[in-house]
């Protein structure tokens, strides 16, 4: 499984990068899966009063659901992010938000201070917004997911993490 992240701050063109990276991926014949870093103060994925918050007090730890249009599995605590990728098969997988992860990753930004402020050894691309008005960075190749997704993940084909 390859495996690169996708960053930045908060309105960059993150999910836009990768909506527009799947895709491409899936045209190109990958399996595609997808983790995200949710930074929301009491998050839950589950429902009060259903029944997978039911088992959750009964003391399950963790829960699956099934349905006719899709499948969820639910683990009632937070997990390391190595722990998570290990539920995960498939051709890439792409991590939306995890900054301080140590592997490959493309930096989304809105403009070239966000670039300087966020910008990372291990970036291999930038994209997002900034994207619209520059070409190159500092020798890093600045690509439009929007316009020339094909581009980006010829990059990712070659720079992602071969786990």
């Amino acid at each position: 499984m390859r495996i690169f992240a996708v960053y930045g701050s908060s309105k960059s063109g993150k999910t836009t990068t990768v909506v527009e990276v799947i895709k491409e991926l899936r045209l190109r014949g990958y399996s595609v899966s997808t983790i995200k870093d949710v930074h929301v103060e009491n998050f839950v994925g589950d429902t009060v009063g259903k029944d997978t918050w039911r088992h959750w007090k009964a003391g399950a730890e963790m829960v699956g659901l099934r349905a006719p249009s899709e499948s969820v599995i639910m683990i009632k605590r937070s997990v390391t992010l190595d722990e998570l990728i290990g539920h995960f098969q498939s051709d890439y997988l792409v991590l939306e938000g995890f900054k301080t992860i140590t592997m490959p990753k493309i930096l989304c930004a809105a403009d070239e201070q966000h670039v300087e402020e966020e910008l990372q050894d291990l970036v291999f691309c930038i994209s997002g917004i900034v994207s619209t008005h520059i070409l190159d960075y500092k020798g890093l190749p600045v690509i439009n997911a929007l316009t020339n997704a094909p581009a980006l993940v010829d990059l990712i084909e070659n720079k992602s993490l071969n786990l």
